[in-house]
């Protein structure tokens, strides 16, 4: 996998957002982030969340809705 640069994240804050980096640390430390995150969310699969919802998804709206009426 490509390495993502302190320059490609400086672009792309500026392009994206309107963002200007102080320095280039920060920018180095940008990418460091987003690449290591990168690398990890193509391991998500064997952690085995098949089942889970996410937190704000319908079937756990609904079961938050229901606790509520019956604890009022």
């Amino acid at each position: 996998m490509a390495q993502l640069t302190a320059a490609t994240v400086r672009s792309l804050a500026l392009e994206l957002f309107d963002y200007q980096f102080a320095d280039d640390a920060a920018a180095a430390s940008v990418a460091h982030i987003v690449g290591a995150m990168a690398s990890y969310s193509r391991r998500l699969h064997t952690l085995g969340l098949a089942g889970l919802q996410p937190p704000f998804g319908y079937p756990a709206m609904l079961a938050e809705a229901d606790r509520i009426r019956r604890n009022s």
